[in-house]
């Protein structure tokens, strides 16, 4: 389409555009026909009111997750805080070896102890 049909099809869609919110605003409701909002939160409340226990179950699920708006935001940000899996496999590898070394350090010092004991006896 050349730069000028695609004018006349943008002007032809403003135009219908423009024709059917004109006729939406025609048949606006009157403001003195519009309930307030008193009077949708008591209709709400009411139709809460009734429903069922599978509503109940969502306002329980609400409360407990401490009735977080931004639920989804705030268990994103802890989970970024959550180390990697290579930090934890370095903090694992570090801990084995420092668990290593004091367990060679144990069984030095239990040879060592042996040894002056059995040297002790045999000098008695």
């Amino acid at each position: 389409m050349s730069f000028d049909e695609n004018l006349i099809a943008l002007r032809q869609a403003v135009t219908h555009t423009l024709g059917v919110i004109d006729g939406k605003l025609r048949n606006k409701a009157n403001k003195a026909d519009v309930p307030t909002i008193e009077q949708i939160d008591q209709r709400f409340s009411a139709l809460a009111g009734s429903a069922p226990e599978t509503l109940d179950t969502l306002a329980e699920l609400a409360e407990a997750l401490g009735n977080n708006p931004n639920f989804a935001t705030t268990i994103t940000e802890e989970l970024a805080k959550k180390a990697a899996k290579t930090q934890v496999t370095e903090l694992e590898n570090q801990l084995s070896e420092s668990l290593t070394a004091l367990t060679d350090a144990f069984a030095q010092g239990a040879a060592t102890i042996q040894n002056s004991t059995t040297n002790e006896q045999e000098a008695t």
